[in-house]
């Protein structure tokens, strides 16, 4: 049960903050709210009146926007075609030349801008969450359920949005703040409402909270992990070795410019950077999906620029991307089929040739999910069923059991709750400590300097500072908006 007797109040002109731990329930709860799923008991009274959504649409034409967690947009579509649709369903006619106005105005204002003309399917997920944030200033929407906005977006930049929240909760909007960041919630939330299994567990106003209080209310006697030690330094053999890498975006503009770096074994390398600046496309063409216009990359002293995603594979290497489903996992099918496509050609998986063994990939995909705690109602289930901070367990688990010589991550905790995330970190801190490189490319500065031994600091494309311990974080702040 996703939702277990639910009751909540919701204001005019103030935050709600919405916490609770992975599948606790926020995402359905809201889900409801905007009439993309629909109840089994209970009511919704909004704005004095029983109300009955049926679809999104009805919610859109009342006045309610939920921006989601992973954004639900047309990739094919630009910017500004998207938002229209999405005036459209909500019984409004805005022309392409009004939304793209509006796009670039609003943008300015709220320091949220993207391109009105780029393809969604150019952009990366940061970028999609402000084309989500941009629909729902753009309908005016007055309920704004926000499923963690600042998910994919930087620290500046979340401290940005977070002000802007404040902001439309000023001018008489009523705005529900999913998020799983303790200071976010300090900072902009009225009153905190803690979700657990599915029940409502607590609302404190703002000035009762403390993070002890909401973190008893989150995981009750089952408090979070310490944070991530490391048992090992970095060795000397290096495993991945960037040189002078130039990549060209979608447009055939140079996203990428240049860039040099390395990681050795056992040792964890962050890139930080204000999501846009060429991380995505590093990214990609690191693991195969975007051949680079000038450069190298070499793992384990092989040279794979212009290889297939495949040989990476077969020299050990694991990747977490920041899309779970869709690059990360195939929607509609099983754990189970997500297992064995997963783990194709390593060594020890459940292939046999071109043979699949069923009941390998079904033991393999039950350890996964015992061992990182997955919550799912069976391994058959469609990895659709889980929660998203589920999904992320999912396939880090499915990452690192190929014992990776190197691994490739970008964003991997995003979405995750306190204890769920450090969960993911511990891991790869281990993976480090057994001997794989890590290269983190993540949007959380806060993570980066948690776990990364070195951290590259990328703007506009290139590298602007490789960074050592002890990290000085004014420094790292500036080099990402060099340039």
């Amino acid at each position: 049960m996703a939702n277990d007797d639910v009751s909540l109040d919701i204001y005019p002109g103030e935050v709600l903050a919405l916490l609770g731990e992975n599948g606790a329930g926020k995402t359905t709860l809201v889900s409801i709210i905007a009439g993309v799923q629909q109840p089994t008991h209970g009511e919704i009274i909004y704005q004095g009146r029983r109300v009955r959504f049926r679809s999104p649409r009805d919610a859109a034409r009342a006045g309610i926007a939920l921006v989601p967690q992973n954004p639900r947009l047309v990739d094919a579509f630009t910017v500004a075609e998207n938002i229209a649709l999405a005036a459209r369903l909500a019984g409004r006619k805005l022309g392409l030349r009004e939304v793209r106005s509006r796009v670039r105005r609003l943008g300015e204002n709220y320091g949220i801008q993207v391109d009105p003309d780029a393809r969604v399917w150019t952009l990366s997920m940061g970028e999609k969450q402000r084309v989500e944030i941009l629909k729902a200033l753009i309908l005016d929407a007055r309920l704004m359920l926000l499923d963690e906005p600042t998910t994919h977006l930087s620290p500046m930049e979340a401290s940005r949005l977070l002000d802007l929240v404040r902001r439309l909760a000023a001018e008489g909007r009523s705005i529900v703040l999913i998020t799983h960041r303790l200071r976010e919630v300090m900072h902009s939330a009225d009153r905190i409402a803690v979700m657990r299994k599915g029940k409502l567990v607590g609302i404190l106003r703002r000035e009762e909270a403390t993070q002890e209080k909401l973190l008893h209310l989150m995981f009750g006697e089952r408090m979070p992990l310490g944070r991530v030690s490391r048992k090992r330094g970095p060795g000397s053999e290096t495993v991945l070795v960037v040189e002078d890498l130039w990549v060209r975006g979608e447009h055939g503009e140079i996203a990428v410019r240049g860039v040099s770096l390395d990681v050795r074994r056992g040792e964890i390398v962050g890139v930080a950077g204000v999501a846009g600046n060429g991380q995505r496309e590093l990214f990609e063409a690191l693991v195969g999906l975007r051949r680079p216009h000038r450069g190298r990359v070499l793992v384990a002293g092989a040279d794979v620029t212009s290889a297939r995603p495949s040989v990476r594979g077969r020299l050990g290497v694991a990747i977490i991307p920041e899309e779970r489903l869709g690059w990360a996992l195939v929607p509609g099918k099983s754990l189970v089929f997500n297992t064995a496509l997963g783990l194709y050609s390593v060594p020890g998986g459940p292939f046999r040739g071109f043979v699949v063994d069923w009941s390998r990939a079904r033991a393999i995909s039950k350890e996964i999910v015992e061992h990182m705690k997955v919550r799912v109602s069976g391994v058959d289930a469609p990895v659709e069923s889980m929660s998203g901070g589920n999904m992320q367990r999912f396939i880090v688990g499915r990452e690192l059991s190929k014992k990776p010589s190197l691994v490739l991550a970008m964003n991997p905790t995003s979405g995750l709750d306190v204890d769920a995330a450090e969960k993911v970190r511990g891991l790869l801190a281990e993976a480090a400590d057994s001997g794989a490189g890590v290269l983190l490319i993540s949007e959380d500065l806060d993570e980066l300097l948690e776990v990364a031994d070195r951290i590259v600091v990328m703007s506009k494309g290139r590298v602007t500072l490789v960074a050592e311990k002890p990290f000085n974080v004014e420094e790292i702040a500036a080099a990402m908006t060099e340039g």
